[in-house]
């Protein structure tokens, strides 16, 4: 009988796993549809239900793709605010060059996915926000 638990504690970390590179490719591709099957009809990620969650991360792909990105490159980078130190997955139109075009970061509890949500100010944003201030500002540190 514990093996059989151990079994299925182990696959659903596998699909844990599949769920999270499935989203991470979703990202890199710019196509929602193919996060959309994994995702429960009562689950919940922003605070927002399966379907306006989906519809979130298709206006900012269709935006991306409108604008000639093909395919966003990826990035870890860490939450520089609101989780701060938490691990974020940033999305470049080029390869680490200028600041995220989008970035999400995956909240994981008891080996299930609990939270996937934008990041606002991740690595690449402090970096942006740093390469291009405004040299008539005095900024405090």
């Amino acid at each position: 009988m514990e093996s059989e638990l151990i079994k299925l504690k182990i696959k659903l970390k596998s699909d844990t796993n599949y769920i999270k590179e499935t989203f991470i490719k979703a990202c890199q591709i710019l196509d929602a549809s193919i996060f959309e099957p994994l995702i429960d009809e009562d689950q919940y990620f922003e605070e927002l239900d399966k379907y306006r969650f989906l519809h979130s991360m298709k206006e900012q792909f269709d935006y991306l793709k409108g604008n000639g990105v093909k395919k966003a490159h990826m990035a870890i980078g860490t939450c520089k605010m609101c989780f701060t130190g938490e691990k974020v997955y940033e999305f470049y139109k080029e390869p680490k060059k200028g600041k995220p075009a989008f970035a999400y970061n995956i909240q994981e509890q008891d080996g299930n996915i609990k939270n996937i949500f934008r990041c606002n100010f991740s690595d690449g944003y402090q970096r942006d926000a740093r390469t291009n201030r405004n040299p008539d500002i005095t900024y405090l540190f």
